[in-house]
């Protein structure tokens, strides 16, 4: 008999859809040994179901959300948080910072109710673990003789599936790691150096991702292991899920960064090709119904709902994969809060806002132009003829905004009484506010309790995005997938349409290089402010450069007759020693062969 283990069995975990009194039905704790655990599906799934807590919800766990965007594309005054340490180059203080979501210290609580309690990313070794023993519990010891096939599928799918995403998040800021795929005991870990390069580790990732692509269903509802729980089964991974991250762990691994290149084009070739296949499963799901991108009329859906009871959690048509939330007025707030209206007309004090050099850089213009390009920018009018996803997503002065139950309008001009440099009521410090968490109606977070809002950590528009990136890169501009019907050009072309935004313009399309600055300026609208930016500004080998570290405002007075960029502050980057988390000295030093990152 194997070795008691104190376990909480889960009833039921609903990660989206019940109230917050009811978000987790846990039943009282029980000793019970790992075979009895792996006896049937009702407690297999329970142990899996421990897993989803340790996916992190960047924008919450961060404590603030103005926490989770860590590259040139937001601006926080204040000083006791992580993203401004960043920005001083302090990394390494990273493993007892509570105001990050890279680790809790202490460890963190898988059955806490507030996301910020729960263990970041570097406790995902934990989860890793979980994944390891239920894969050796069924496939090695032939447990769960009492579920069925489908329900053992269902559970290994899980499984496989965790197993690989814990080490990609792990590994999208540390870096190369041993890939754990064995349970270990004792002196063992000493034995799993750190791999020569980093893609060695993300093909291991992508045979644990094909496996849980075979084995997990594609719609828990219609399938036997989600019987029980008919309704309440979002968010539990999918087949979609599986090869979506199956793809993007391929295109992180061909990225330069992670072939050790300074070429911000130099990607390898055959990993893209493996992640457009990967990735054209998705898309074909979407064709049958599965998923199907967002119209624009609805985009919000995707970001934040209202009302409904029980509580409808946002991602639209558009979800694939997020990890677990709560109705608290806390995590409410968290994304409407200091980072947006809730602030304007508030105490003031500190915000967060998106920088001007963020915003004039990627967002463009109504003819599918940038601002650098379009004979229609002026700058002495730079609110006039933009993308449209510039005024779906920002406030901008003189926008008419509903604050506590008043109406009144957006003063961000130097003086006004929404900019942070004067007034009583501040929210901006560039002259943008960021609306995307909630309505330009919204009025109180704390008695809105059917207001909803969270990051996900997939969705379709992001497979259309990577999916161009990596198409690009293995087929060309204009040339189809061998095994799907969509080209590059094709699938940025598709959120254009949703936008009615111009097609890419042929000056773009004059060689890869030039398309892939296009694929970037529209992954950085689309994505915007969705925790992303810092991953794929170091990925691109990009980091480091002048224009990706400088965060600016934009200056104007309140008739505008004049509009100027003042430099805020200059991020500390250098490479390759901030394009990585340092870990944490004492791991270094157990043995030899887990070195440091560069520079630290």
């Amino acid at each position: 008999m194997e070795k008691n283990i104190k376990y909480i069995l889960f009833a039921v975990v609903v990660l989206f859809l019940t109230a917050c009194e009811d978000y987790l039905d846990l039943a009282p704790e029980n000793d019970l040994s790992l075979e009895e655990v792996f006896q049937d599906f009702q407690n297999a799934q329970g142990w899996m179901d421990e897993c989803y807590m340790y996916v992190v919800d960047y924008a919450q766990k961060s404590h603030w959300n103005s926490c989770f965007n860590l590259g040139d594309d937001a601006y926080c005054n204040n000083t006791w948080i992580y993203s401004t340490e960043m920005e001083k180059g302090n990394f390494a203080i990273w493993p007892n910072n509570n105001f990050n979501y890279f680790t809790e210290p202490g460890g963190g609580s898988t059955t806490a109710f507030n996301a910020k309690d729960r263990p970041g990313i570097w406790q995902g070794w934990e989860a890793i673990r979980k994944a390891n023993i239920a894969i050796e519990s069924i496939e090695e010891k032939g447990w769960m003789i009492n579920a069925s096939e489908a329900e053992k599928d269902a559970v290994l799918g899980q499984a496989y599936f965790f197993r690989a995403f814990f080490h990609m998040e792990i590994m999208k800021f540390w870096g190369r790691i041993p890939y754990v795929d064995v349970v270990l005991t004792g002196e063992e870990f000493k034995n799993y150096k750190r791999p020569d390069t980093y893609k060695e580790c993300a093909l291991k990732a992508d045979q644990d991702l094909a496996r849980a692509a075979e084995l997990l269903p594609v719609d828990w509802d219609n399938h036997e292991a989600g019987d029980k729980t008919q309704g309440q089964n979002k968010g539990r991974v999918t087949k979609g899920a599986a090869y979506a991250f199956k793809g993007k762990n391929l295109l992180l691994a061909a990225s330069p960064l992670m072939r050790e290149s300074r070429d911000t084009y130099d990607y390898d070739q055959e990993l893209c090709a493996m992640a457009v296949e990967s990735f054209s499963e998705v898309l074909k799901l979407g064709d049958q119904g599965v998923y199907t991108l967002e119209s624009f009329d609805n985009y919000e859906a995707v970001f934040y709902t209202e009302g409904g009871n029980p509580r409808v959690w946002p991602g639209g048509t558009e979800f694939i994969f997020s990890g677990p939330t709560n109705g608290s007025a806390y995590g409410v707030r968290q994304m409407s809060g200091v980072y947006q209206l809730t602030a304007y007309g508030g105490s003031g004090g500190w915000s967060v806002s998106p920088t001007h050099n963020y915003v004039q850089k990627n967002f463009g213009m109504i003819d599918g132009l940038s601002c650098e390009d379009s004979p229609l920018h002026n700058p002495l009018k730079p609110f006039e003829n933009r993308d449209a996803r510039f005024y779906k997503w920002l406030v901008i002065d003189g926008d008419q905004i509903s604050v506590k139950n008043n109406t009144r309008i957006a003063n961000l001009y130097v003086g006004g009484n929404g900019r942070f440099n004067g007034g009583d009521k501040n929210t901006s410090y560039t002259g943008y506010i960021i609306k995307k968490w909630y309505p330009l109606s919204f009025n109180s977070v704390d008695k809105n309790q059917n207001f909803s809002a969270y990051r996900l950590h997939m969705r379709l528009t992001d497979v259309y995005l990577m999916y161009a990136e990596a198409a690009l890169m293995a087929h060309g501009i204009s040339v189809n997938a061998p095994n799907y019907s969509l080209s590059a050009e094709g699938a940025i072309n598709a959120l254009r349409d949703r936008a009615g935004i111009p097609h890419v313009a042929n000056r773009y399309k004059a060689s890869v290089n030039s398309f892939m600055d296009e694929v970037r300026r529209e992954r950085a609208v689309e994505l915007s402010w969705e925790g992303h930016r810092w991953v794929d500004i170091r990925r691109w080998s990009l980091a480091d450069l002048d224009e990706y570290k400088v965060k600016t405002e934009l200056r104007f007075d309140k008739d505008h007759t004049y509009f100027e960029e003042a430099v805020l502050l200059t991020r500390v980057c250098e490479y390759p020693k901030h394009f990585w988390l340092p870990f944490e000295k004492s791991q270094t030093e157990i043995y030899k062969g887990f070195e440091q990152n560069p520079g630290w």
